[in-house]
């Protein structure tokens, strides 16, 4: 269990930090501006949100669900949304918040700093308040599904307990039924990736569960707030059917690209993650790769890609330089964090 846990901090880590460097570039930018396929940490150009920083250092992506973990830790506490709540808090004032808060969390952890005298559904409702009416993927986006790793990771292999962690963690900041999807699917993925002798296809499997399931309790609940958009699971089904049918690896990613994107929209980003998975065959640190080269949401992309796949290999699967130039860059101690998680 340690082995698979490290693997997937280190992955989602490695992954967000190598994306930095490629964050919000097309995938033609990504090839001119580095002369070939990005497969180291680089330090990011002055366009990217990670302008100013080192190769090698964590963004949003991964520093969110990292500050969640810690919480759970330091207070020994299970998942809740009040733990999730106050990880998003704190994780407000850290390094992390200026240059890389997305429209949705941003505004989540203002409403977190006022909420100390509100109530669950009012705080719901000012979530909720449709703030950014001519683009719903802000609050239906991919944040929700960055952080639902540690959901999997807790869950024991249970895809159900996964599926109810992811819950309560996408509530504190992306309360609709889609980001809690994707949320559900990735959870349950990283859940599945815990068993010793899974596949590929169990792995994909689990995530069209987590993303079915999440999306019906999330409608069951009366604190939630409906937005207009795709289904998640129907995506990852597109996702899988353009990864199976498609030919060669390039191709494949093309048409992950331009057949379902990977802007900030959940159901862009999770369901491209899984076709990924499939052309990559599972591999970590190619899948890694194709996240980051992916384009447009690429920390993301490779975090999650990352978590994935790093779990289901261990820790083993990524190079040693690699972790090694994380940790200096990050001072993060993984593996401190994969024992006190796996003694829980």
């Amino acid at each position: 269990m340690y082995n698979k846990t490290l693997g997937c901090l280190l992955g989602a880590a490695i992954g967000d930090a190598m994306g930095a460097a490629t964050e919000t570039m097309s995938a033609s930018q990504i090839l001119k501006q580095y002369g070939a396929p990005v497969k180291e940490f680089k330090a990011p150009p002055p366009y990217v949100p990670a302008r100013g920083r080192r190769a090698g250092q964590i963004t949003d992506a991964f520093s969110i669900p990292y500050f969640l973990l810690n919480e759970i830790l330091e207070q020994d506490s299970q998942i809740t949304r009040q733990t999730a709540k106050q990880a998003l808090k704190k994780w407000g004032k850290s390094e992390y918040f200026e240059p890389f808060a997305g429209m949705t969390t941003r505004k989540a952890v203002k409403r977190l700093n006022d909420s100390e005298q509100m109530s669950d559904w009012e705080f719901a409702g000012h979530l909720g308040n449709k703030l950014f009416k001519g683009h719903y993927y802000a609050l239906s986006s991919n944040g929700a599904a960055c952080k639902a790793f540690p959901a999997g990771l807790l869950s024991r292999g249970e895809l159900d307990a996964a599926i109810e962690y992811a819950v309560e963690i996408s509530m504190s900041s992306h309360d609709d039924p889609l980001s809690i999807s994707g949320a559900c699917a990735v959870a349950a993925a990283v859940s599945e990736a815990l068993k010793a002798n899974t596949t590929v296809f169990n792995l994909v499997q689990a995530g069209l569960y987590g993303a079915r399931r999440g999306e019906e309790l999330a409608r069951k609940r009366h604190d939630i707030w409906i937005y207009p958009g795709p289904s998640v699971k129907k995506r990852i089904d597109m996702a899988i059917e353009i990864a199976l049918k498609a030919g060669d690896q390039a191709y494949i990613l093309s048409q992950l690209r331009e057949k379902i994107g990977n802007g900030p929209a959940i159901a862009e980003t999770v369901p491209t993650v899984f076709g990924i998975l499939i052309a990559e065959q599972g591999d970590a640190m190619e899948s890694i790769y194709a996240g980051v080269g992916m384009g447009d949401e690429t920390s993301a992309a490779a975090s999650i890609a990352g978590a994935i796949a790093g779990c289901f290999h261990g820790e083993t699967c990524f190079p040693q330089e690699l972790c090694s130039q994380l940790e200096a860059e990050n001072q993060l101690q993984l593996m401190q964090m994969a024992a006190r998680l796996g003694g829980r």
